[in-house]
């Protein structure tokens, strides 16, 4: 194997039900090429949180170890996404004074009030993950994009602190070293997810981001190239399967090849004549069911889904400013329907995204077992599946050679330069 230096960047995304890894070759210009793509059962974590450290950290070890296999280099270290109800999001404001004789506002200002605007008060608990500078303010002139060499005698800002539950996070950590890997930077999700599927059209007029997993669904909503809010539902697809189970009584692994191969999150759109082979729990044998009635289950948890979306995007005030509506993305948004029955309830047009820039990498076509035979249905490789960890990747890429420099080298405050410029190097 190739050892692995700064040319290559890993994400790791530790789900609920599935870990992908995704690695990219950078050369000097900062221009990617994917290497290897590895996706493998999870364990060890529900909705975002670690539950079983040891099992956490074998999930780890295991997709990073077929996706430095996949891409033949040698991985140590990995960029991390943050999921789960832990994630809050907060409005913060920040106000320094110029005072250099020509009153020019130069870098280091930039960066001392967004520390400014920090400096809040957080139960113990908690830790920031990002701070993202929204928009600034010169001499109470609001709108300001880019401040430096601007002149004024007082700078604000308006920023969007992301926080998270401190243990949970040190416990992530700790299952990423446990894995003998060191972790580069944890990310929260939906924001990696959001750099690997949406345009800068999207984010400029107004479009809210919904990352559907198996125990989660992130949301950001974004508007005129502003994170406008961030949040995380502790529903998602296996919510879906384990009511198919409940209401059949059928096994789990039966509900969800019910849901793949049957399934449809809008039952109008079936034929009532179609019907479905079901094996009941102690039945002798399988027994025909409506397939009209599996959609019915199907939609009314995906509904309670996006009316938990509705409420928190009017909860944070940011409903009426999503002019591109709804971008789906993750393995949930792989089922029938998911984008017609996510309109249908929040009122806004719908699309289900696939990340760009995977290529055509074979070995990533199907889910892989701990001992790396393949297993499950074919993966396309453009999945939605892959979003979040190919964000993640490309988080890294811009965090470690933008201008060969870091963006940031505080990794709190993060994603200004980042959300601007990514559009133009898709």
């Amino acid at each position: 194997m190739m050892s692995a230096g700064s040319e290559f960047i890993a994400g790791l995304d530790l789900g609920t039900t599935k870990s992908c890894c995704v690695v990219a070759k950078v050369d000097p210009d900062g221009e990617a090429t994917m290497a290897g793509v590895a996706l493998c059962p999870s364990m060890g974590v529900r909705r975002g949180l670690v539950t079983d450290l040891d099992a956490a950290a074998a999930a780890i070890a295991d997709v990073v170890s077929a996706a430095s296999k996949h891409a033949d280099v040698s991985i140590s270290s990995v960029y991390v996404g943050v999921s789960g109800e832990q994630v809050q999001s907060m409005n913060s404001r920040g106000v320094a004074a110029i005072t250099h004789a020509d009153q020019e506002i130069t870098p280091e200002d930039r960066a001392r009030v967004l520390e400014q605007s920090q400096v809040i008060i957080i139960p113990n608990e908690r830790r920031i993950l990002h701070a993202i500078p929204r928009v600034f303010s010169v001499d109470g002139q609001r709108g300001i994009r880019k401040p430096v060499g601007m002149c004024g005698s007082r700078l604000e800002v308006e920023t969007l602190i992301i926080t998270g539950s401190r243990n949970s996070l040190l416990n992530l950590d700790k299952a990423v070293r446990t894995a003998k890997l060191d972790c580069a930077q944890q990310v929260l999700a939906s924001l990696a997810s959001g750099v690997a599927v949406l345009s800068q059209e999207e984010r400029e007029q107004g479009v809210c981001l919904l990352d559907i997993g198996g125990g989660t669904t992130d949301i950001a909503a974004f508007s005129e190239e502003e994170i406008l809010h961030a949040s995380v539902l502790p529903v998602g697809g296996t919510n879906v399967t384990n009511d198919i189970a409940q209401v059949l009584r059928v096994a789990i692994q039966d509900a969800e090849s019910l849901k793949v191969d049957h399934g449809h999150a809008v039952p109008a759109a079936v034929d009532v004549k179609d019907a479905v082979a079901v094996s009941r729990i102690g039945g002798t044998e399988p027994r025909p069911f409506r397939r009209t009635a599996l959609c019915e289950i199907i939609h009314a948890r995906m509904e309670e889904l996006f009316l938990l979306v509705k409420k928190d995007l009017d909860k944070a005030g940011v409903y009426n400013a999503l002019t591109r509506g709804i971008v789906l993305t993750g393995g949930g948004s792989l089922l029938a329907g998911t984008a017609e029955c996510a309109s249908q309830v929040l009122g806004l047009p719908a699309r289900v995204a696939r990340p760009s820039g995977i290529g055509s990498l074979s070995a990533s076509r199907q889910v892989l077992s701990a001992d790396g035979r393949q297993s499950g249905p074919p993966i396309e490789d453009d999945s939605p599946i892959y979003a979040t960890a190919v964000g993640l990747m490309r988080w890294g890429v811009l965090q470690e050679y933008s201008e060969n420099e870091k963006v940031n080298p505080n990794p709190a405050i993060a994603l200004w330069d980042w959300i601007k410029g990514f559009g133009s190097r898709r």
